[in-house]
């Protein structure tokens, strides 16, 4: 009764028992302006200037019955009209409107929570509540929905102003911000904690209701800015949680989220924490799986298709799996099959669920949770070998996030890392890279031991089952029989049986005792096997050393690191391998390198750091069995190890103490390793030699012939690097002690067998050029000593008798002879460098000292004279005069440094020259010196007396390619074509005919010899010292050589071809030539082979269009099937473009008689399915079928048709090449071309250089065009002889290991042609 009462009055002046109306919620704003029988409609809309009055009236209403919710009843139609009239409204009118009604829902909320609380409502009262209620949330979510349009379109405008980055209320102009959202949001999250269901009859909230709500907030997610605030994101998730528990909207919510990810980008993070808002403090876990549920059942090729809704599903996934594993495993067998679909980003994704799954939820011990992980493990592992690049990389970077967390069981390591290793040869970079990361991880977290040397392992074993033999041998023998039995079975069965069993006390101790030690033998079983696997790992990880992706190289320098401080025997080679690239032009690899180094040697990571006799013990070490490449490595290494000051001064003196006190107990090698390494640091700092010359002249040369070849090393280091410190060096006298000790040092050891004394005596003399001021002198007393030692009987008489056909004196003492020819050669080398570089600087510089003088006293006389006389001006200009002659002074010098080695070192009157006889002797008559080694020797120092001399050289060149040709040495095969490289380089033309013959040892039996002219080439050719042309099919064909080395060197040699512009392009007519020449060409699998290699490097469209041309062309010259099978394989390798089909189309007149063969025509159908790809024009598809498949018919019916029939039928089909262009119009017609192809890229040869006309000179015929020439329109039978193939358009200056002008030589002039000379068309205007 007193609720009735209270009811009653405050109901006041409104009578709801009139309300027989429901509200309804409009599709569309204009629905509520009609009226319809028993539902609300809006009587009238209120004009936009009274507004502002109806307003003030709403509010005093909601003040006036604050615990009613009548006002959204008799105020509608003024809220409708401001959601109307919006956009032409006042802000302040908006925002009294929105707070009133948030007001009003508020007060509202308080009257619903205060009458559920009592008995329940009658009909009437539940339909006039409901009314207000749907009334009042209807006006919330419409302002919502204006608040936010106006507030996107005011966004818009102002991110159009330059400076208005900021956003806020102020900037955009409206009253609505992240306040008000967060107001109204918490007006409906109050409002629906309440049982609002009561209202409804029966009992459940309508589902437009609920829709009405959800959509508004899903609308807010849309917004990026209200992403941006995590509160109200988080009354958005509270509000939809509310509605997902208690209104039920799990469904309708799991199709719109999947709806919105798939459109939106930025939903999937603001999703899954409305995931995890329901499982935490909803305790809904149904809607994540059902949501992944939804997902899943899309279709693969549809999630192939749209990549960006694929992602954001993913996206979505991967945050809910890391937050809500255990509802995600639920729900994981739905998403198996996507592991087979089409999508690889999904793929991944349940690939990264999964290893969630195991590193989570999965993690016990449970016997269902055990199979369940074996199962994904399955999956994830297959994963390893998947199709997609991006697949594997991912499922190996999980497995090592799983390893990282140990939880991989120890029983699927072994077989895991054996698939994972397998990746390290995948051609994906990235797989390689995370292969590399894998094992690296799971060496660091092995469960072994942190020491994993070989041997102290296989030794522990030994004695661990020894002792295990010993047990069992103690035991009775029923015992015995029991525990062998049980052997296989789990160490917990062989305990609970030895319980089990009657046995007295002691026996089931000892058998405890034994199965103890059953288990040490197993674990160093385990540990040996894990440690052979990582050998095998070291050996792959190597390779990559040479890789040539960054990533490869620094992945493999991190797992070597640790491989080595694992104590793996095995990465000691690849830690050595890895010094080489110190020379690596990548800065990070470099880095690494100097880095890994600095760890494993000078500080490590873990204990002590080392002292300075540890530091200079770790550098020795590096020496010992180092090749020559690694010690030019290992010098560069300390060059920057002293440079970033990782070596300290008290480590290089240990190391010069070492040498010079050489203390008991000290070894040989070690005395020579502190000597290599001591060199290493003069190189850096040459006072280090010149401060202890002395001491260093004492201890290096009284111990063995090694010592003292490294201490000749070390004393090089003492003439500065650098040119300004060079010049003032001091050269040491004859007088030297120095020079006295290398001399007797050399004698001593003459006679000495089984001894380096050649590589002694070339450092020697070496260090005597470097140092001494008249080193000549010098070399020319110590070769006269060894020459009465080689002769005591003849002496120098021999020399100067020497003629080619007298009989050759045989020295009893062969090792005499060859000792003597190998320090001839090295003399003569030295003395070339000597002359060129130090003795050709020194001039330079004198030279600059006197015109120094000259100037500054020439700048005295104009400062102490004002006036200046004629006698004075006279005496200035002669002046001037001896300053330009100066200025020639440079040339002068070299010119006449020239003429010395020209004349007067191995020719003329000097005292090398005297042996020349001699080596040219021994070359020319190898019978009467059978000793190989003299013969090698005597090879050697002719060559090297040829680089010192034009005229020795070309009146010698005949000889040694004699040598070359017909030699049994291999060894001497290689010497000559090695040095055959420096003489190119340094007497260019006297050698440019000689080129065949080089290319000639490409097929040289020993496969030394071939891959040595391989790196010649290489080097010449690529520094364009060689031609390409003429001779290159010979080096193509090594790309099939049955050597795998030689075919990795010719591929690289390519490789490094293709990076200059169009030289691939330019020889491959002449490869495809030679090679399928049916008498001097290759077989048809090695010719196909070795083109699907070489048309990879025509990658150009422009250069297949030229190839398809002169392709077709050579088909009106061949003579055999073979090569029409050729030819046609070799287009159908090119990639079509719609040009260089219509060209391919319009040539058909040269090969429609081919299209008879079938090898040929399925050729040409293979260049039509290629050209679908990527020619859209189907009518020339069709058109070039059509006629391919004309031509093959007729051709290949009776054979009765011939070329002229097919042609006559094929009518128009068929259209005809242009004539070639006759004299008369060939000089306009190559106007035109020229400019129409402006722009187009060159195809002319690399090598071809070009002189610009001068005066007075006989102008030649240019060579033909690549459509003209004699080589595009037949094969030629045999390849160009090596006389032919010279080039004298241009003389060649080139000279070798620093020589300067000196070492120059021109070419003879080439002979005169022939030809008329071609005029341009227009004279030359006579320069001013």
């Amino acid at each position: 009764q007193h609720y009735k009462s209270i009811t009653f009055i405050e109901k006041g002046d409104m009578d709801i028992s009139t309300i027989s109306w429901k509200f309804v919620f409009p599709d569309t704003r204009d629905d509520l302006l009609v009226s319809e029988t028993g539902r609300m409609s809006v009587s009238k809309v209120v004009p936009v200037h009274n507004i502002s009055t109806n307003l003030e009236s709403a509010r005093e209403s909601v003040k006036k019955r604050s615990r009613w919710g009548w006002w959204s009843i008799q105020h509608f139609d003024t809220f409708f009209s401001v959601i109307l009239k919006f956009s032409s409204l006042d802000n302040s009118l908006k925002e009294e409107a929105w707070r009133t009604a948030v007001l009003g829902v508020e007060q509202h909320t308080e009257t619903l929570a205060r009458i559920f609380s009592n008995e329940r409502l009658d009909s009437q009262d539940k339909l006039a509540h409901l009314n207000a209620l749907q009334m009042e949330v209807y006006i919330l979510v419409e302002f919502y929905q204006c608040f936010e349009e106006e507030g996107k379109s005011s966004h818009q405008i102002v991110t159009t102003k330059k400076g208005k980055g900021k956003k806020n209320r102020e900037d955009i102009g409206t009253c609505w911000g992240s306040g008000e959202r967060q107001e109204g949001l918490h007006a409906l999250r109050q409002l629906l904690d309440l049982n609002l269901a009561l209202l409804w009859d029966p009992p459940v909230v309508h589902e437009t209701f609920v829709e009405q709500v959800a959509s508004c907030c899903y609308k807010l997610l849309e917004n990026s800015e209200v992403l941006k605030c995590k509160k109200t994101l988080e009354f958005i998730f509270h509000v939809l949680g509310i509605l997902i528990k208690r209104y039920n909207h799990c469904l309708g919510a799991c199709m719109k989220i999947v709806q919105l990810l798939q459109q939106h980008d930025t939903l999937s993070t603001p999703f899954a924490s409305l995931m995890l808002v329901c499982v935490r403090d909803y305790d809904v876990k149904t809607v994540v799986a059902q949501v992944i549920r939804e997902i899943a059942q899309i279709e693969p090729g549809e999630l192939a298709r749209d990549t960006n809704a694929t992602r954001n599903y993913c996206n979505f996934m991967l945050e809910v799996g890391a937050t809500c594993e255990p509802v995600v495993l639920s729900a994981i067998s739905s998403l198996m099959p996507h592991l087979d679909g089409d999508s690889y980003t999904m793929r991944n994704c349940v690939l990264t669920i999964i290893g969630d799954l195991i590193g989570g939820v999965l993690s016990g011990e449970a016997n269902e949770e055990k199979d369940t992980r074996e199962t994904l493990f399955d999956r994830l592992e297959l994963h390893i070998h998947d199709q997609n690049a991006f697949v594997r990389s991912k499922s190996i970077q999980i497995l090592t996030k799983l390893i990282e967390q140990r939880c991989v069981p120890i029983p699927r390591q072994q077989d895991l890392v054996e698939k994972v290793v397998g990746s390290i040869q995948d051609k994906s970079s990235n797989v390689r890279k995370n292969a590399l990361v894998f094992i690296n991880t799971y060496l660091g977290c092995n469960p072994y031991s942190d020491k994993l040397s070989l041997d102290n392992l296989m030794e522990k074993l030994k004695v661990e089952v020894e002792k295990l033999k010993v047990l069992k041998e103690e035991l009775p023998q029923q015992s015995t029989t029991g525990t062998q039995e049980s052997e296989e079975s789990e160490p917990s069965a062989q305990t609970d049986e030895a319980m089990e069993t009657d046995l007295d006390p002691e026996t089931a101790k000892k058998l405890e005792t034994i199965q103890k030690q059953d288990l040490i033998v197993q674990y160093l079983r385990d540990c040996v096997l894990f440690t052979e696997q990582m050998h095998r790992v070291i050996v792959l990880v190597s390779q990559l050393l040479a890789s040539k992706s960054a990533s490869d190289i620094l992945e493999s320098i991190d797992f070597l690191i640790s491989a080595f401080e694992f104590g793996l025997k095995a990465a000691e080679l690849g830690v050595r391998k890895m010094l080489v690239l110190v020379f690596n032009p990548d800065r990070n690899v470099k880095d690494a390198v100097v880095n890994a180094y600095i760890r494993l040697y000078i500080k490590p990571v873990s204990g002590k750091k080392p002292g300075p006799e540890a530091v200079a013990k770790n550098l020795m070490n590096m020496t010992y069995g180092s090749t020559i490449g690694e010690l030019m490595s290992l010098k560069e290494l300390v060059k920057l190890l002293i440079e970033k000051e990782h070596v300290s001064p008290r480590a290089i003196k240990v190391l010069l103490d070492l040498l010079v006190d050489k203390t008991e107990g000290v070894q040989p090698h070690e005395l020579n390793a502190a000597t290599m390494i001591l060199s290493m640091v003069a190189s850096v700092d040459h006072t280090l030699v010149t401060q202890n010359m002395n001491l260093l002249i004492t201890a290096g040369f009284t111990g063995d012939i090694e010592l003292a070849k490294n201490t000749c090393v070390l004393l090089q280091q003492g003439v500065p690097a650098k040119k300004q410190d060079a010049q003032d060096f001091t050269r040491l006298e004859e007088t030297h002690r120095l020079v006295s000790t290398i001399s007797d040092k050399l004698l001593q050891t003459f006679d000495t067998p089984a001894v380096d004394w050649i590589g002694f005596s070339n450092e020697a003399v070496k260090a005597l050029f470097c140092l001494c001021e008249l080193p000549d002198s010098i070399i020319t007393e110590i070769l006269n000593k060894l020459l009465l030692k080689t002769f005591p009987a003849k002496g120098g008489d021999l020399l100067d008798n020497m003629e080619d056909d007298t009989p050759a004196f045989n020295p009893l003492a062969g090792l005499h002879m060859y000792r003597l020819l190998s320090l001839l050669g090295q003399t003569a080398l030295s003395t070339l460098v000597h002359l060129d570089t130090r003795v050709l600087n020194e001039l330079k510089h004198r030279s600059t000292v006197r015109q120094q003088i000259e100037e500054s006293r020439r700048e005295k006389k104009l400062n102490n004279r004002g006036n200046k006389t004629l006698n004075d001006s006279a005496v200035d200009a002669a002046e001037d005069e001896l300053g330009l002659q100066g200025a020639t002074a440079d040339d002068a010098e070299a010119e006449h440094v020239r003429q010395v080695l020209e004349r007067e070192i191995v020719t003329g009157p000097g005292y090398l020259a005297r042996f020349t006889p001699l080596l040219k002797h021994i070359c020319s008559s190898p019978q009467l010196y059978p000793c190989l080694r003299i013969q090698n020797a005597a090879v050697l120092a002719l060559c090297k007396f040829m680089l010192v001399s034009s005229a020795l050289c070309e009146d010698n060149i005949q000889l040694l390619f004699t040598l070359l040709e017909k030699s049994s040495d291999e060894k001497t095969r290689c010497n000559i074509m090695i040095l055959l490289h420096d003489l190119i380089i340094r007497f260019p033309n006297l050698l440019v005919n000689w080129t065949g013959k080089i290319y000639a040892r490409l097929s040289d039996v020993s496969v030394k010899v071939r891959s040595t002219t391989i790196r010649v080439l290489t080097n010449l050719i690529l520094n364009d010292m060689v031609k390409v042309k003429g001779n290159i099919s010979e080096l193509a064909g090594c790309l099939e050589d049955e050597d795998p080395k030689i075919r990795s060197l010719t591929k690289m040699f390519f490789t490094e071809l293709s990076k200059k512009s169009n030289a691939i392009y330019n020889v491959m007519a002449d490869i495809i030539s030679h090679l399928s020449d049916p008498e001097t060409g290759r077989s048809k699998d090695q010719f196909q082979s070795i083109m699907k290699y070489l048309f990879e490097f025509i990658d150009k469209d422009k250069q297949a269009e030229s190839l398809v041309e002169k392709l077709c062309h050579r088909f009106r010259a061949t003579r055999c099937d073979r090569q029409w099978h050729d030819l046609s394989f070799c287009l159908s390798l090119l990639s079509y473009s719609e040009k260089s089909l219509k060209k391919l189309l319009d040539n058909i007149a040269c090969y429609h008689d081919k299209l008879s063969d079938s090898e040929v025509y399925g050729n040409f159908t293979v260049i039509v399915e290629k050209a679908r790809k990527n020619v859209k024009s189907e009518d020339l598809l069709n058109d070039f079928e059509t006629k391919l498949r004309f031509c093959h018919d007729k051709g290949g019916g009776d054979g009765s048709a011939g070329t002229d029939e097919i042609l006559s039928q094929m009518k128009e089909m068929i259209i005809k090449p242009p004539p070639p262009p006759t004299k008369q119009t060939r000089s306009r017609a190559k106007k035109k071309k020229e400019s129409s192809s402006e722009g187009e890229e060159d195809v002319e040869p690399v090598n071809r250089t070009k002189r610009p006309p001068t005066r007075g000179m006989s102008k030649r015929k240019p060579p033909p065009s690549s459509e003209e020439s004699d080589d595009d329109l037949e094969l030629p039978n045999i390849h160009n002889s090596a006389e032919s193939t010279g080039d004298d358009s241009e003389d060649f200056e080139v000279s070798i290991k620093g020589s300067g002008r000196a070492g120059r030589k021109k070419a003879p002039a080439p002979a005169k042609s022939k030809s008329k000379p071609v005029t341009s068309g227009r004279r030359t205007r006579r320069s001013r």
